[in-house]
């Protein structure tokens, strides 16, 4: 699969990097194909080729072996009020500002990403908001991941900081 999907992207993934992805990630079809697009984010942002080394240090946190206790929205929720700085009352409000709202979609991409919750539960849980606001949550981030090289290392360092936060505990 995971050779397939970089095929159809033009990306060349040698055998070794895609057994790799394969043991690190479930089998969700999402999980990989974002595995695939890290990889050539980050290949293109450091001028490398995509190798066994570049994959253990990009892909080795999400791999389903690392975390000592599964990720809740709550741990979500907690850490981006802190990265962001604001509070968690008004991640969880009706305010549209842009301070507040960027920090409310990465919320609600990474509990996408990293949760098993329906688009519905993670709407709840971001203030009782409907799955098609978490629907343009989730592509406006990934659409801000694609565009951004800067947005795109932000958000590595935000998802490290929070696996390594979480493995701390």
């Amino acid at each position: 699969i995971i050779k397939k999907k970089a095929m159809i992207r033009n990306i060349d993934i040698p055998d070794d990097v895609a057994t790799y992805v394969a043991t690190q990630l479930d089998s969700n079809i999402r999980q990989l194909e974002g595995a695939i697009t890290t990889l050539q984010s980050v290949a293109m942002l450091d001028g490398a080729s995509i190798t066994l080394d570049l994959a253990k240090q990009t892909i080795g946190g999400a791999s389903k072996g690392d975390a000592p206790r599964k990720m809740s929205i709550q741990d979500i929720l907690d850490f981006v009020s802190l990265f962001y700085d604001i509070k968690l009352t008004d991640l969880l409000s009706k305010r549209r500002h842009k301070s507040v709202t960027v920090p409310r979609q990465v919320g609600m991409w990474l509990s996408r990403k990293h949760t098993r919750f329906s688009l519905e539960e993670i709407g709840g849980y971001f203030g009782g908001r409907d799955h098609t606001t978490v629907m343009h949550a989730i592509r406006s981030i990934d659409q801000k991941r694609e565009d951004n090289p800067l947005f795109l290392r932000e958000i590595g360092r935000l998802e490290s900081r929070l696996s390594d936060k979480l493995e701390g505990e």
